[in-house]
């Protein structure tokens, strides 16, 4: 078996994740944006991609299974493509493996980032969702006011918030 199905499989990897950066970003513009049905929509989509990229790392492994299998080695290790490189001798084969590889660490980098913005905009929002509940509902701390001394010896009021928006 030559290198070519493991090419194959690490392309169509490349192409999800690529699709999944799209989804991503429509889902940060969704959050940004307060448009609650473009984001209900773009979670749909991911969700399916997820279940997709995840068959296709199924498929991966079976490559990869495959070509060391012909390579002679008996292994059932799960190893990665810079180790597997290390068994491609022709140089055309070990460049685009390569170029693939770099492809890819880049897609799951962006994806990292994206995912970390978007998080930090959910919270933002739920944060900004609780203080506006909080504020409608007379629930601001006292002590943000002024007021006279004598008062003072009451004990401090416990704001309650409705979500808890602790980590």
């Amino acid at each position: 078996m030559s290198v070519q199905l493991l090419q194959e499989s690490m392309d169509r990897m490349d192409e999800s994740y690529s699709k999944l950066i799209e989804i991503m970003q429509d889902k940060k513009q969704a959050v940004i944006s307060n448009d609650y049905t473009e984001l209900v929509r773009t979670l749909s989509q991911e969700s399916k991609l997820i279940k997709n990229i995840e068959e296709l790392e199924k498929d991966l492994l079976a490559s990869a299974q495959g070509f060391l299998k012909s390579k002679g080695v008996k292994s059932q290790l799960e190893l990665t493509i810079t180790e597997i490189l290390r068994l491609v001798f022709d140089p055309e084969e070990k460049r685009l493996l390569t170029q693939s590889r770099t492809k890819i660490e880049g897609r799951l980098q962006d994806l990292k980032r994206l995912n970390s913005l978007n998080q930090e905009l959910i919270g933002q929002s739920l944060t900004f969702i609780d203080y506006s509940l909080n504020l409608m509902m007379g629930g601001m701390d006292d002590e943000a006011t002024y007021s006279p001394p004598q008062s003072q010896d009451k004990k401090p009021t416990v704001r309650s918030n409705m979500f808890d928006t602790r980590g």
